[in-house]
């Protein structure tokens, strides 16, 4: 049996739940189509000299937002104590998640040596989807795996770059560690024309790892018995601040009646996000969030990962843009690729009429393309690693 080294989007008290979805998705995939799977997790011992080097291409990449958000995040817990402790639930219980469904593959090499040695004892290294190839991961040499050594297959799965141009400073560099790729399967189109253009490889465009696994293999993942229908209620996961969305789904509420229930700040702090929604529970795991979604009458978005399974579970439900079209940080792309490959109609990309939500989705389109979607990627799966 071939052993698989696998590495995917992961960070200790991470809470996004699309994330983790990903990560289990694509492992149980490989472990069914008869492979063994180890996660590598590089535990890092970063230098003085590599701290900076991150820190300044950031700057270049115009992400330097994400770093003072990660160094503020500390001050805004203490400043808002009913927020941190939500948090701290929520942090619990998607951590208790992991340590059931991930942990248990995990494999720690610790500093950036054992790293490269530990890569050898693997037939392939696989880097997982969600946006592992953002240009701030360049650095890191790990999710592009230029850790791997020379002689080991190197596959990518539906990987994304998050963007949709690569900085002018990075493209040469992102050539060369896409060269070194067996193949290369992308989660957007807008990915395929990086690696097509950048390097001398020809990508492929995939399924998202969610998506290898169908409706009722999900279903059978966060229900251990029938369900009964509950009182109606319309979902919002919003993991940006834009208060536009708010407004069109409280405008959704007042004409249906039905009850908001939401999850607050996912990403970041929302401070209007205080007073927003009917329900907003924190004990909520990765299976709890995809019952939300599934048991919903309405679904509001701005998350890739949510739209993805509000189509998986057939639900009338509105994607909104998180990012501004246009900027130069914008990932926006993954949406647009979504709906194009599944042929949803663009009527669930708010464009000011939220009620363009009742529209009818023909669904037997959608999963018809959905299901030969499907197929293409898990053959392109199988056949990268074996």
């Amino acid at each position: 049996m071939k052993k698989i080294g696998c590495v995917i989007a992961y960070r200790k008290g991470h809470t996004n739940y699309g994330t983790a979805l990903v990560g289990y998705a694509l492992l149980k995939k490989i472990l069914q189509l008869g492979f063994q799977v180890e996660v590598i997790n590089y535990v890092k011992r970063l230098s003085v000299k590599q701290k900076v080097a991150f820190v300044l291409n950031a700057i270049l990449c115009g992400e330097l937002k994400c770093i003072v958000e990660r160094l503020t995040s500390k001050r805004v817990m203490k400043k808002y104590p009913r927020y941190a402790a939500g948090i701290k639930e929520r942090t619990a219980i998607v951590e208790a998640y992991k340590e059931k469904k991930l942990i248990p593959l995990f494999r720690d090499f610790v500093g950036y040596s054992a790293l490269h040695e530990g890569s050898k004892q693997y037939d392939a290294v696989v880097v997982g989807s969600d946006q592992v190839w953002t240009p701030m991961s360049l650095p890191n040499k790990f999710f592009n795996l230029l850790f791997v050594s020379d002689s080991v297959r190197k596959v990518a799965y539906a990987s994304s770059f998050g963007v949709s141009v690569i900085p002018n400073f990075q493209k040469e560099a992102t050539g060369k560690y896409l060269n070194r790729f067996y193949k290369i399967g992308v989660r957007e189109q807008k990915g395929k024309e990086i690696v097509d253009s950048l390097s001398h490889q020809v990508a492929q465009v995939v399924a998202d790892p969610t998506m290898l696994l169908n409706a009722e293999e999900w279903r059978e993942e966060i229900f251990a018995e029938p369900q009964q229908v509950g009182e109606p209620y319309i979902f919002c996961y919003f993991l940006g601040n834009n208060q536009e969305a708010r407004k069109a789904a409280n405008e959704l509420k007042a004409k249906t009646g039905f009850k908001i229930v939401t999850l607050r700040h996912m990403d970041e702090y929302v401070p209007e996000d205080e007073s927003f929604g009917d329900e907003a529970p924190y004990d909520v795991d990765p299976d709890g969030f995809l019952r939300l979604i599934h048991n919903a009458s309405y679904v509001c978005t701005d998350s890739f990962h949510c739209s993805v399974f509000s189509i998986q579970f057939h639900k009338q439900f509105m994607t909104f843009y998180r990012f501004a079209q246009g900027a130069a940080t914008g990932r926006n792309s993954r949406i647009d690729s979504l709906f194009s490959v599944l042929g949803i109609n663009r009527n669930r990309l708010y464009q000011g009429d939220v009620f363009k939500i009742d529209e009818a989705v023909d669904w037997n389109v959608v999963d018809e393309k959905l299901r030969s979607l499907r197929e293409e990627s898990i053959r392109f799966l199988r056949e990268s690693l074996s």
